[in-house]
């Protein structure tokens, strides 16, 4: 990993996302991008109004970006080489252009309000994961950086191929030396498929060369088996690859978006295929 790209609002949310990037950037000597979106004001009004320049605008968000990487610096210290970038538009959009340009391995973003989906539904942050192609870690609002050692990942089982997002997965694994739990929520009322067997051995074969274990939880709900098993395995990081038809999509479908709780304590690392 040598790039890691942190979008920032200066918002506190932001900032502790900020933090935890650092923190694998350390581990991983990585360069970190700070990326600061800033919108060009539209009026609509018949009264005259003093709105700042576009020249004005990028130097107030590279005074901010300045100061608060002087800030990173004295919290983590100044062996992570930190770059700044300020840009006018739409957050998604720049974020898109600099994950080309810029050939960035991960992006680092936080989410709001107290873990709910139905608060961060429609944020940046779930746009990225749904909308750009660059494995991407959300940092829910009080989570704090600690060793990675134990990784769930959620997935259909039939679905799982050593695919460049499990290349890329197996890569994090060796970043933090951490223990991987793979796991497919079983419906109770459903007879065991030999499917499902044969599958279990193919995914044995990819990650033969990792400390794994494969899991079986049973829940009537999708959404609440994720929960429960990210609590009761002491999980420290969640990784699910986005597909059209798979958990991922099926967890962010509107009649889930109430259950979802999403527990604070557990980032997501979504890795496109």
């Amino acid at each position: 990993m040598k790039t890691i790209l942190i979008p920032t609002d200066f918002s506190k949310t932001a900032n502790n996302a900020a933090d935890y990037a650092i923190e694998i950037a350390k581990l991983s000597k990585a360069t970190v991008i700070l990326l600061n979106v800033y919108h060009i004001p539209l009026v609509a009004s018949d009264i005259p109004i003093v709105i700042p320049s576009l020249d004005e605008l990028e130097n107030n968000s590279m005074k901010r970006l300045t100061s608060y990487e002087k800030e990173l610096h004295v919290k983590h210290g100044k062996q992570v080489v930190i770059e700044k970038i300020v840009k006018p538009g739409f957050v998604i959009d720049e974020i898109r252009d600099i994950v080309k340009e810029k050939k960035i391995d991960l992006i680092v973003m936080g989410i709001t309000g107290e873990g709910r989906i139905t608060e961060i539904i429609g944020s940046n942050a779930t746009g990225v994961i749904k909308n750009i192609d660059c494995p991407t870690l959300i940092i829910p609002q009080h989570a704090k950086y600690k060793k990675i050692e134990n990784i769930a990942f959620a997935c259909d089982y039939e679905s799982v191929t050593n695919s460049p997002a499990i290349k890329k997965l197996k890569t994090f694994l060796q970043l933090f030396n951490a223990k991987l739990m793979i796991f497919n929520i079983v419906d109770p009322k459903k007879e065991p498929e030999y499917a499902h067997a044969v599958s279990g051995v193919k995914i044995e074969n990819i990650f033969e060369n990792f400390d794994h274990s494969l899991y079986f939880p049973e829940s009537e709900d999708m959404v609440v088996g994720i929960n429960e098993f990210v609590d009761e395995h002491n999980v420290d990081m969640l990784v699910m690859i986005p597909k059209k038809h798979n958990l991922f999509a099926h967890m962010f479908q509107r009649t889930n978006i109430k259950k979802m709780a999403f527990h604070t304590h557990v980032p997501l690392l979504s890795i496109h295929e």
